[in-house]
């Protein structure tokens, strides 16, 4: 690390100076509900990068400016500042996201940069590699982004073996803490990893891949007359899906109309009358869901139902007073 006076380096928190593997289970409870809260208080008992920790150290001995960024919540400021002076870390800028923020983490960092550091030379970013969408942002930017890999090995105690580098077969860099006593098969792991892409370039992957799948479902969307749908570009693409969902079950009502309906006609005409025209009006009604919000809202009795179809434009016809 060669940084000197008037340079800056950027460091993440969760996953980068500080290992969290020991609190993912506060998102993953029984609940179904992530705590939050939790997840950010237990930060206290995170294990510690020592390699980067080292790195920082020596840049900061030498006049480089460290600044934190962190999306951590702001109330486990008391708990962050402990956690960093229990473990000798120097730094000259901390930021930790605002309580109760609605804000993504990826803007809260975005706003930090360009309001604070847009005229600072920036030396080098280091960052958790599933916070792809800032990782993607520092590289628009031009910024030097080290993006750090889930920690390798089983944790089991706090003695930090070695700080690996492994170069991807994108021939990006990443690094991986490696931590616990389990070395002997840390050669095998180091392998495994070079054998792929790096965690940036497979969401870059995934992305074009969604965007092709969206692409497929939005021209099944306009062959069927389906008016488009409004909202974030987010909420179209997940919403597309539901609907095309909702629709295809809607078929297979045309389908048991078309095979039940002779008999139901025969035998209760006004009744089996009443239950075609509340259909054709549901679906009326669905065709003009313009909202992407709409089909999300809905997407749990879309996707779960049995018998989707039927149960989706009952409710609806209930709902408009169509029965």
């Amino acid at each position: 690390m060669t940084e000197g006076i008037n340079e800056t380096v950027i460091c993440g928190l969760d996953g980068v100076l500080a290992l969290i593997d020991h609190r993912l289970p506060y998102l993953q409870n029984e609940f179904g509900e992530p705590d939050w809260a939790g997840f950010h208080k237990a930060c206290i008992h995170d294990m510690p990068n020592l390699p980067l920790i080292h790195r920082l150290n020596q840049a900061h001995q030498i006049g480089t400016h460290i600044v934190i960024l962190s999306g951590r919540s702001a109330s486990a400021r008391q708990q962050t500042l402990q956690w960093l002076h229990q473990w000798q870390i120097h730094y000259d800028d901390l930021w930790l996201c605002p309580s109760n923020s609605s804000r993504a983490i990826f803007k809260f960092k975005q706003d930090v940069l360009t309001r604070h550091y847009t005229l600072k030379q920036i030396r080098r970013v280091y960052e958790f590699a599933q916070h792809i969408d800032t990782a993607r942002d520092f590289n628009r930017k031009g910024l030097p982004c080290t993006l750090f890999g889930a920690n390798q090995g089983n944790g089991a105690t706090r003695e930090l073996f070695e700080l690996k580098t492994i170069r991807h077969t994108c021939e990006h860099i990443m690094l991986y803490p490696f931590y616990g006593d389990d070395d002997h098969t840390w050669a095998d792991r180091c392998a495994q990893l070079s054998e792929s892409p790096c965690l940036l370039c497979q969401a870059n992957e995934m992305d074009v891949e969604r965007e092709r799948q969206l692409a497929d479902i939005q021209r099944l969307a306009q062959e069927r007359g389906l008016i488009p749908l409004e909202g974030s570009e987010r909420q179209i693409a997940w919403a597309e899906n539901i609907r095309l969902t909702a629709y295809n079950s809607i078929d297979k009502v045309h389908e048991w109309m078309t095979r039940v309906g002779p008999n139901m006609k025969d035998e209760d005409p006004d009744y089996w009358d009443m239950i075609e025209r509340a259909i054709a009006r549901a679906i009326i009604y669905l065709d003009n869901q313009s909202q992407a919000r709409w089909w999300l809202d809905h997407r749990t009795a879309i996707n779960n139902t049995l018998d989707s179809g039927r149960s989706l434009l009952n409710a609806v016809a209930e709902q408009e007073g169509y029965l």
